[in-house]
């Protein structure tokens, strides 16, 4: 297992929700830093700024956010060959099987249902191993 952490990109508009899934990760054992931003047009620049060899292994994107919101988020980085690769995880308080099934063909890896609380946070965390599973 490697001691270096692998890198998670959280974009979510709600503070409240970033914090949890940090706690949650934090505590989960999985060799990860998580870095947060507030909405699809900030991970957007994020990335673009970012060396290749630092880019996350895995990008997490609330589905409901100001400015770009995950749908857009997510085909924007699909359609960038330099970003296409990582897997993402859309998630949302909307549980509506239109909307899974939309980010699915736009390319979402996931979709998943926010947690109403903590301890559904920390099971959340846990769904994450099969998409990080080469960095530990």
């Amino acid at each position: 297992m490697t001691t270096t952490p692998f890198h998670i990109l959280y974009a979510d508009d709600d503070s409240d929700d970033q914090q949890f899934l940090y706690e949650s990760l934090t505590s989960s054992g999985l060799p990860a830093r998580m870095t947060c931003v507030s909405n699809g047009e900030e991970a957007i620049s994020y990335l673009e700024h970012m060396p290749e060899s630092e880019l996350p292994a895995l990008i997490i994107l609330d589905l409901n956010m100001p400015k770009l919101n995950g749908r857009q988020t997510l085909s924007y980085l699909k359609a960038n060959p330099g970003l296409s690769r990582i897997p993402v995880i859309v998630l949302s308080t909307s549980d509506n099987a239109v909307e899974k099934k939309q980010c699915t063909l736009d390319g979402a890896d996931s979709y998943f249902t926010k947690p109403q609380h903590m301890k559904g946070y920390q099971h959340l965390v846990q769904q994450f191993r099969p998409y990080v599973a080469q960095y530990m």
